[in-house]
């Protein structure tokens, strides 16, 4: 497991291409010496190398945002939006280069209660950009010209989540710390269905914690857990929709007890889904069977803030990374098999060979098994032999 470590606690993280990822983070606005910034990385090779930087002074980004066509970042930085511009630069005097500003206004009006972007994302094929703030109201904008849209209020409690159709639909979901999960016309700015999950448990109500578009839309994901929480008997469900049902239904389910999950990404070709749990571990599982692969305990020392995949469409250069307020950056690598699982399986393996090895000494040492003494070396020739003795007769 590589990665890197870097001089801020980090928030979100997002896949800009197929070798280049960008993160966010920072200290705030608290004069620690902690550093507010934007980092961009290329995962090319075993380690991580930083290509670009942007530092944002005494404001902390805490979501970022890639263009799907243009190399431009969005970054919600306290309640404006930041787009950053990723020039073609070279290292000058081994310095960093930085990224280029190209626009920086206000999306969450200020007051008491309400200061920060907290999710940003491009949809329409980087046409639009949906901005969400502290305010539960979540805004579409005209991209490039930002020009405001539409503005969503219906949200009954805090709205923690938003994620665009993957093939340029202009369709979203969003999702809040209640049990509420909307799907919205991005054209219209109207509803367009309400996903709901019962669960197991009687009368429990469940929280939408995390959710995502598969690389086709046709499928939809869904980091669920009960909205009371509790350590030992509590069930955290990572669901799969079918999005061509109506309602969406429910076609696959990996279930974990015990550990509240909450990050949550696909890889682009959809071959591999991976999400974390508040203790620092990171699951990697068969995207198409929600088969687990691969288990990472303690990948953070903290809990995991953000996980990506590098977008390539080439299977085998799949990487994820995964990211934390401990300042680390890991990177992880979903084709290789759970090593604890393997273990598991070599040991049964060990124990049935053991097993068969004791019962057959235990039957020898019972004469419950034929000895070789007991069969005749040649039936033919005895057969023979007595042939003969009666033609003697």
């Amino acid at each position: 497991m590589s990665g890197c470590s870097v001089d801020f606690p980090i928030y979100d993280i997002t896949s800009i291409d197929s070798v280049r990822v960008a993160l966010c983070g920072g200290g705030g606005a608290v004069k620690s010496g902690v550093p507010n910034a934007v980092e961009v990385y290329d995962t090319r090779g075993k380690g991580l190398v930083l290509a670009y930087r942007y530092d944002c002074e005494r404001a902390a980004p805490t979501c970022i945002a890639a263009h799907p066509g243009e190399p431009i970042l969005a970054v919600g930085v306290d309640h404006n939006l930041l787009i950053l511009e990723i020039e073609k630069k070279q290292k000058l005097n081994k310095q960093v280069p930085t990224l280029k500003k190209v626009l920086q206004r206000e999306v969450v009006k200020v007051t008491d209660k309400a200061e920060i972007v907290k999710c940003v994302t491009f949809c329409c094929f980087g046409e639009k950009l949906v901005t969400v703030g502290e305010d539960n109201g979540i805004t579409i904008w005209e991209y490039p010209s930002m020009v405001r849209r539409w503005r969503i209020t219906q949200h009954l409690s805090e709205v923690t989540q938003v994620t665009a159709h993957t093939m340029g639909e202009p369709e979203i979901v969003t999702s809040t710390r209640g049990s509420e999960c909307f799907v919205w016309d991005v054209e219209t700015g109207m509803q367009k269905a309400q996903l709901k999950f019962s669960g197991t448990v009687p009368n429990a109500k469940y929280r939408y914690r995390n959710i995502r578009y598969g690389c086709t839309g046709e499928t939809f994901y869904s980091v669920i857990v009960p909205i009371a929480w509790s350590n030992k008997t509590s069930m955290s469900h990572l669901v799969k929709y079918d999005t061509a049902t109506t309602p969406w239904s429910i076609i696959r389910e990996f279930t974990i007890k015990g550990e509240p999950l909450s990050e949550l990404a696909v890889s682009s070709n959809e071959t591999f889904i991976a999400t974390s749990s508040s203790n620092g571990h990171v699951y990697i599982l068969d995207a198409h069977s929600l088969g687990l692969r691969r288990r990472v305990f303690e990948a953070h020392g903290l809990f995991v803030t953000g996980l990506c995949f590098t977008s390539s469409h080439t299977d085998d250069q799949f990487k994820l990374l995964s990211v934390s307020a401990d300042r680390e950056c890991k990177v992880h690598n979903p084709h290789l098999a759970d090593p604890v699982r393997f273990l598991k399986a070599a040991l049964l393996l060990l124990l049935f060979i053991g097993a068969l090895y004791f019962l057959f000494k235990f039957l020898s040492s019972s004469d419950l098994l034929p000895h070789i003494d007991d069969f005749d070396a040649d039936p033919i020739a005895e057969d023979h032999h007595t042939h003969s003795h009666h033609n003697e007769l």
